[in-house]
């Protein structure tokens, strides 16, 4: 999400956006309330008009950019409705989540974890939801339809290789400093995906990357 910092901050949203990608950019917590403000261009007093916190600040910035994110995966189901390829729907969902991890700074998880538990709930809520409300549903379908052998576990593929995405990652080294986003979304999404395919769906199989 990119952000440019020269221009006005006509309303709250406007706020969040600009809050959220220096917190992504910097920290959660190291990036202060004093810089914030400088770097937009107002007071630290405009801020607290809509924020009572710096906790509240950074659990709406956060949830303004989980909602864009939202948005961007029932754009992707509207406009591919093809309801024979839903692996393809998983694998843009990861893109996607990829892509977004790409930009954010590890330490912003750090602070959330530890400073700011509304946040980091909120995160973690959102995150339960994509995976069981919307990738397992889709393993399910998928495993229905014929594409997925039938001696698979899908919940438990979902627990093993499709949770915490971020933790993958970001262990030890960050991950995105070695690797391109394709390059882990092959050897953390699509590989394992090809591997629990039938044989007869993997003959045919256009699962794009």
């Amino acid at each position: 999400m990119a952000i440019n910092n020269d221009r006005d901050v006509d309303s709250k949203e406007d706020l969040l956006a600009f809050a959220i990608s220096n917190f992504t950019k910097f920290g959660s917590k190291r990036f202060s309330m004093d810089e914030l403000a400088q770097s937009i261009g107002i007071s630290k007093k405009t801020i607290y008009k809509y924020f009572d916190s710096k906790e509240e600040l950074v659990t709406e910035s956060l949830q303004y950019l989980l909602k864009n994110v939202r948005n961007a995966i029932e754009n992707y189901v509207r406009e591919n409705p093809n309801e024979e390829e839903p692996l393809q729907t998983i694998v843009f969902i990861y893109k996607l989540a990829l892509t977004n991890l790409q930009a954010i700074n590890p330490s912003f998880f750090y602070g959330l974890n530890k400073y700011y538990p509304k946040a980091s709930k909120a995160y973690a809520d959102f995150r339960a939801d994509i995976i069981w409300n919307v990738v397992f549903p889709l393993l399910e379908k998928a495993q229905k339809m014929g594409q997925i052998r039938p001696n698979v576990n899908v919940e438990l593929t979902c627990k093993v290789f499709l949770s915490r995405m971020e933790d993958t990652v970001y262990a030890k080294t960050n991950l995105f400093e070695e690797y391109s986003v394709q390059e882990l979304l092959d050897h953390i999404v699509v590989n394992n995906l090809l591997g629990i395919l039938t044989l007869e769906y993997l003959q045919d199989c256009k699962l794009d990357k």
